[in-house]
């Protein structure tokens, strides 16, 4: 259920049992990859303010996946 929520863009769930936490962390928190992922997106944008969409590595990024990756990165904090 916690891989299906993941792949459904939820970051947490609801549990009933304090054996569940440790899955669900597992599966909930950011991998170090998505983490420098969203810094990256984060960092073409601010770098062209203006621009709709910024390329990384062959690869484009538009509002939508800024926004993403703010929320990812917001998660983050603190945390690395």
């Amino acid at each position: 259920e916690c891989a299906q929520g993941a792949a459904m863009g939820f970051d947490g769930k609801m549990l009933i049992h304090p054996a569940q936490v440790a899955v669900c962390n597992e599966v909930f928190t950011p991998t170090a990859e998505a983490i420098k992922k969203a810094e990256a997106v984060i960092a073409a944008s601010a770098a062209n303010p203006g621009a709709g969409t910024v390329g990384i590595g062959g690869v484009m990024f538009d509002r939508p996946h800024l926004a993403r990756a703010t929320q990812l990165f917001a998660r983050t904090k603190g945390t690395s």
